[in-house]
């Protein structure tokens, strides 16, 4: 597909949230703002995103999927889907529930509220 990690996170972040400036991106991803230029000119080369006016802030842009960008984040988000549910198909659904819990526990920052997730 031509994505790497951060690439599908930046997709994946504008499907859920919809349009965001660079800024908020890199903040909500952890992404230097260097990497961020690079990452969001690399996603408008390939057609994927596009730049907009903010019309809250002249001095930022919007960063918007396209449709090609939309199509390119279900499938990606479906590969990702199906990869992970063949790595973990040893596991019963009680078992990669637990397991999830787990991991959320171990990756969330203490002072950070755990969010309830759906099996």
């Amino acid at each position: 597909m031509g994505l790497n990690v951060r690439m599908c996170g930046v997709l994946n972040l504008l499907a859920d949230e919809g349009a965001l400036s660079q800024h908020e991106i890199g903040s909500m991803l952890n992404i230097d703002r260097t990497t961020m230029v690079e990452l969001i000119d690399e996603l408008e080369k390939a057609g994927i995103l596009r730049r907009e006016a903010n019309p809250r802030d002249r001095r930022s842009h919007l960063i918007r999927l396209t449709a090609e960008g939309r199509a390119k984040q279900r499938r990606a988000m479906k590969a990702f889907d199906d990869a992970a549910d063949d790595f973990f198909s040893p596991l019963n659904a009680g078992e990669r529930q637990a397991l999830a819990g787990m991991l959320r526990r171990l990756l969330t920052p203490p002072d950070h509220p755990l969010k309830k997730s759906s099996p």
